[in-house]
């Protein structure tokens, strides 16, 4: 498993499932996440997330990467 993190989102790359996990660090009373649905094609989304990732970087905006790529996502609030 590969993590990234920053004050705003944390990330994690599940190898062995091809799936990303992130969660939003900045919004406590939500706890907003998502999970990538398409397993093809993860891989090398991940290795772009890499080469891009900053402090500044949110959870959308790594959603809006992972769509820009043709991942399918699913986000949705943890506190539901």
């Amino acid at each position: 498993m590969e993590k990234l993190q920053n004050t705003k989102c944390a990330l994690e790359y599940r190898i062995e499932g091809k799936e990303i996990f992130g969660m939003d660090l900045t919004d406590t009373m939500n706890d907003p996440a998502f999970y990538t649905k398409s397993r093809r094609g993860v891989g090398k989304a991940w290795e772009k997330i890499k080469s891009v990732w900053n402090d500044s970087m949110s959870m959308n905006d790594v959603i809006f990467l992972l769509r820009d790529n043709n991942i399918k996502t699913h986000y949705w609030c943890m506190v539901d």
